[in-house]
């Protein structure tokens, strides 16, 4: 087992509980393996991660070839706001309002 502690502590959205918990089995385990990943600070081949533009205020993580996480990294912990499929990462593009 590894001693190695994790680089950021994991906070969750009420968002992205019930994203979560909508994913089927196969889906929600590609997303516990790229959630693990993050919250280590390790990357793996496959995940990708990229700020959402224009803004860049939200990180997208590539799960697979349909589905990303979408998260901030905000001093020592990691927000994980949503789980989404490809083509609904264009919500996330702008900064919510009131966080300027």
């Amino acid at each position: 087992m590894s001693d190695e502690r994790p680089k950021f502590v994991p906070r969750f959205s009420e968002r992205w509980e019930r994203s979560f918990r909508s994913l089927d089995t196969e889906r929600r385990a590609g997303c516990i393996k790229a959630v693990l990943a993050l919250i280590s600070g390790r990357t793996t081949p496959g995940l990708r991660i990229k700020p959402i533009l224009p803004e860049r205020y939200f990180l997208e993580a590539r799960i697979d070839r349909g589905d990303r996480i979408i998260f901030r990294i905000e001093g020592e912990a990691i927000s994980f706001i949503d789980v989404v499929k490809h083509d609904d990462i264009g919500r996330y593009g702008r900064r919510p309002r009131g966080e300027r």
